[in-house]
């Protein structure tokens, strides 16, 4: 239900600050959530308490029209009188505890040094403007239909890409996954594959080419094998002198389970030592050297690179998420942040 004028940032840091609940009783946050609806009556039967101070974070204040603001950009009006009440309460202080951690962050970023600058704000607001497909005139009249003034809305930018440049640099930098880690993820996960494949590049002269008349002892295949000799990169040898169509991939053919290769190249190609040229392979095709950059199944217990991926991605979202909960709560207790009745 997020809101189209949501920037959107690639890493999403924003979904990943947990919420997280006070030292304050029930009753404390029962009251809040009466001031914030309150503000939502109409103007006759708001005036009095349309601006009340919700929180006090360190030396800087939230208020209700800080948080009703916070809640327009993530959900426009009907969608969010369309929750139940459970819903909504949920998304308040979801939304209260965003602000406090914005401003936890934007104080500590300020003693760090740490801060964005105006070219940094209004490329990403004409990103923004870009993706959506929108002038800042159509953002305009959207963020009107919501309450809302394009002024909150580049604030509601700038602190988020405050957060963003806080997190890439203090706390990003420090995640680190190792391939034991990964092992032991897809081992309790029952990841490792089942399936025998192999992961190959090629060098390839077809049947067809003037090279392939003396066979393996033509001069491309010499050159090939004293370059090899000297340790140079197989792929980049095999953009020069590779015939086949994944030249320009560096011979790079993909993944294939058993039984999907020429017999001649999958029988190599499962005894073949990883990262090992093999021999000039003879096929009705033509000619071929290859290299296994990874296997899986049989008696090896290994991943598929797509698996690896993943799975080094699921560690670093957990391990992300962890930091800015730590990060949450360190704040917390350097600065003072008190919730108001």
């Amino acid at each position: 239900m997020t809101n189209a004028l949501d920037p959107s940032y690639p890493d999403q840091e924003k979904k990943n600050m947990k919420s997280k609940t006070f030292p304050q009783s029930q009753r404390v946050f029962s009251l809040i959530v009466i001031i914030f609806a309150l503000s939502l009556l109409p103007n006759g039967a708001q005036a009095r308490i349309v601006n009340r101070i919700m929180a006090i974070v360190g030396n800087q204040v939230i208020t209700s029209m800080n948080l009703r603001q916070a809640i327009s950009i993530e959900y426009p009006e009907q969608d969010f009188k369309a929750l139940t009440v459970e819903e909504q309460n949920s998304i308040i202080k979801k939304e209260l505890d965003g602000l406090i951690d914005n401003l936890l962050i934007a104080q500590q970023a300020a003693a760090l040094g740490i801060s964005i600058t105006d070219e940094d704000l209004e490329d990403t607001i004409e990103r923004v403007l870009k993706q959506n497909r929108m002038s800042q005139e159509m953002l305009e009249s959207a963020l009107a239909s919501q309450n809302l003034t394009f002024t909150s809305y580049r604030n509601k930018i700038s602190s988020d890409l405050l957060k963003a440049k806080f997190i890439s640099r203090e706390i990003k930098s420090d995640i680190i996954i190792t391939n034991q880690e990964v092992l032991d993820y897809a081992e309790k996960h029952d990841l490792f594959s089942q399936d025998e494949s192999v992961t190959l590049a090629q060098i390839f002269i077809p049947e067809s080419s003037s090279h392939a008349a003396a066979g393996e002892d033509d001069e491309k295949w010499q050159e090939i094998r004293k370059r090899l000799k000297n340790e140079e990169n197989f792929f980049a040898l095999a953009s020069e002198f590779s015939e086949g169509p994944a030249a320009a991939k560096g011979g790079r053919l993909g993944t294939f389970k058993r039984g999907n290769l020429l017999s001649e190249i999958e029988e190599i190609a499962y005894k073949l030592p990883l990262a090992k040229a093999s021999k000039v392979i003879k096929t009705s095709l033509g000619y071929h050297m290859i290299m296994i950059t990874n296997r899986t199944g049989g008696k090896e217990r290994s991943l598929s690179p797509d698996a690896e991926e993943q799975i080094k991605s699921k560690l670093y979202e957990e391990k992300l998420a962890k930091a800015l909960k730590n990060l949450s709560s360190d704040l917390r207790r350097e600065y003072s942040v008190k919730i108001m009745q």
